[in-house]
């Protein structure tokens, strides 16, 4: 891989990290004000989904900073697809009012993982040789 490949794909994946860190600092921040069920309003599964993602945030960021950066970008891509779902599931039809505004951003960062993915997965010039 080339040097500019390689800060593309450096850039790349610390804003992946940067986003998943935020959002554990986010749903850190439910426990510590609202206690261990901060989503209990929500349906059950929904609710066991969102307290998970404390810990699922952390574990992509570590795959994400770790020599497995492909892996932390697949983990990061299915992950936020699947928060998207299911937060655009509760504001629209559990009408959820408050998800709007996060619900944006989240799907914002969802373009950009999308738009961005295939450069953390270029293969390195090596692996063209070989």
């Amino acid at each position: 891989m080339t040097s500019r490949s390689n800060r593309e794909q450096s850039v790349i994946v610390t804003v992946y990290a940067l986003c998943f860190a935020l959002g554990a600092l986010s749903h850190a921040k439910d426990f510590l004000s609202y206690g261990w069920r901060p989503y209990d309003t929500a349906p059950l599964p929904i609710e066991v989904f969102w307290s998970s993602l404390l810990f699922i945030d952390l574990v992509i960021v570590g795959v994400l900073l770790s020599k497995h950066k492909c892996l932390g970008a697949a983990l990061a891509l299915f992950v936020m697809l699947t928060d998207v779902a299911i937060n655009a599931y509760a504001a629209i039809a559990l009408e959820f009012e408050n998800l709007v505004g996060p619900l944006v951003l989240q799907s914002i960062f969802l373009g950009f993982i999308l738009g961005t993915i295939g450069f953390v997965f270029r293969p390195s010039r090596r692996s063209k040789q070989s």
